[in-house]
């Protein structure tokens, strides 16, 4: 079975200010979770701004 070069995944961050700017805060490789995760975090931190990006990283398994 092929495995790919990178892995896409959903990035959760959170903005904390201009010392620290945005920090991740959890990854997930399905939109799903990630939009899950979103919630509960705008929910439990009202008064930081959360954001979702995406993001490609090198896979550990890939083999060139």
């Amino acid at each position: 079975m092929k495995v790919n070069k990178w892995l896409y995944l959903w990035v959760v961050q959170g903005y904390y200010g201009n010392r620290y700017g945005w920090e991740d805060l959890t990854a997930s490789e399905d939109y799903a979770s990630s939009r899950d995760n979103l919630k509960d975090y705008r929910a439990n931190e009202p008064d930081v701004a959360h954001r979702m990006i995406q993001r490609r990283e090198l896979n550990p398994e890939y083999t060139a």
